[in-house]
């Protein structure tokens, strides 16, 4: 189940695996895939089973094959750390590279990857921001909006928690204001951020759409 809204006179398609297609510009937009962390952790002693890269990449793959975008657009924290490159299997980068072949790749820099090292071994072109017509996107949401631009940013990895029959669940969501979308994290291995924590609450607006991911389907709160 997808959701479609128009925005800025464009359509933009939520998908529930946490990325967003926007139609008519055919770019594909995705947020904190966090690739290597399973590596990151080991490395503090913490062992986790190491397959959130090839569950992360099959998520991008089943997008692509799905949406065929021109151009992708990643809003930082890629990578979990500024080793990441040096760490993953030199087979992980060579399938990202393949995926990105042919296409406008941006990689924005995020809080954890922004000082990321070996860039050159990636087919992508890495910015702080990029404004594509009239959409913004970023890492952190901007306090204050821009002038005519809707903005598209990532790093909370907002969650909802949903109560029912006095059980309570919680689900990866959207973000969704007038002028603003925060994404979900896409990748494997990430937490999140409850919509109602102290952290949140001070910058979202009261008035505000959320679009919760349950198991293949999404609901609009």
């Amino acid at each position: 189940m997808y959701i479609k809204k128009k925005i800025n006179n464009f359509t933009v398609i939520f998908n529930p695996s946490g990325a967003i297609f926007i139609l008519e510009l055919g770019i594909l937009v995705i947020s904190d895939l966090h690739i290597g962390k399973s590596h990151s952790i080991a490395k503090r002693g913490n062992f986790l089973p190491p397959f959130d890269i090839d569950d992360t990449i099959g998520k991008i793959k089943s997008n692509i094959d799905h949406y065929n975008p021109k151009k992708i657009i990643s809003l930082g924290d890629s990578f979990h750390e500024s080793d990441t490159l040096n760490i993953i299997s030199e087979n992980h980068i060579k399938i990202l590279n393949e995926l990105f072949k042919n296409r406008e790749v941006y990689l924005i820099d995020g809080n954890h990857d922004a000082k990321l090292k070996c860039r050159e071994k990636l087919n992508a072109i890495f910015k702080e921001s990029l404004i594509l017509n009239n959409f913004n996107f970023t890492h952190i949401k901007n306090s204050q909006s821009i002038k005519d631009l809707f903005e598209f940013s990532g790093h909370f990895h907002p969650k909802v928690t949903i109560t029912s029959n006095k059980i309570k669940y919680k689900f990866k969501c959207f973000i969704l204001g007038e002028n603003f979308c925060i994404l979900p994290s896409f990748g494997t291995y990430t937490g999140g951020l409850n919509i109602n924590s102290d952290v949140l609450k001070k910058i979202l607006p009261k008035k505000k759409t959320v679009i919760a991911i349950g198991k293949n389907k999404l609901l609009e709160i």
